[in-house]
């Protein structure tokens, strides 16, 4: 099983922002993705909880988007009980350019839901949850990020099991239970809904 300081790494980063009022300043902290802007810092005392990158899948031969594609895919999950609204926030897979994806107004991650994006190479704002890039079956690492470049959420992809094997099953890479820092492939890719109990076994069986 990969866990947190190991094969894989789940950030859960905590973000410190001065809120400034006369010449009094009282420190606020930012744990959730609640959006990008700037009026989005989580006051003190709040229990909002971060969305998470939940599972992904980067050989994908049988699960088709909303436009019939066959494509790489990642959901994201959240556990709060309020939607999260992601828009102004950015997706990437490259420390170097880390705008590659923005999410536009119509990212919401549902309370104690799920939303899938879409890794197509695609660059159309009339398909808002599908972003100009793809993951690399030979390992890759995934980031969320505000605009001021902080990262909020990452994990860390290790290669492919099947080695890239066409007549190999497709496999995700998940979390479980959903939400948790422990990943494992899962025999049973679920984008849009609960991971499968396969995901709690070491490697899936493969």
């Amino acid at each position: 099983m990969k866990t947190k300081g190991h094969t894989i790494t789940m950030s859960r980063h905590s973000t410190i922002a001065a809120a400034i009022s006369g010449s009094i300043a009282s420190l606020v902290v930012a744990t959730v993705l609640v959006g990008c802007s700037s009026d989005n810092a989580k006051t003190a005392g709040s229990t909002q909880t971060q969305v998470t990158i939940n599972e992904l899948q980067s050989k994908n031969s049988k699960i088709e988007s909303d436009t019939g594609k066959k494509s790489d895919w990642v959901e994201l999950y959240n556990p709060a009980k309020t939607d999260q609204d992601l828009a102004g926030c950015f997706i990437s897979d490259d420390s170097s350019d880390p705008e590659k994806g923005k999410f536009s107004i119509n990212a919401t991650v549902p309370a104690q839901g799920f939303l899938v994006l879409w890794l197509d190479d695609t660059n159309d704002p009339s398909t808002p949850l599908h972003f100009p890039f793809k993951l690399s079956g030979a390992g890759d690492y995934l980031f969320l990020n505000d605009p001021a470049g902080k990262v909020l959420e990452s994990v860390t992809i290790p290669p492919d099991p099947t080695g890239g094997d066409t007549n190999a099953p497709d496999v995700s890479y998940g979390a479980f239970p959903d939400g948790s820092e422990s990943y494992n492939w899962c025999q049973t890719p679920t984008p849009g809904q609960p991971n499968a109990a396969d995901c709690a076994a070491t490697d899936a069986g493969l």
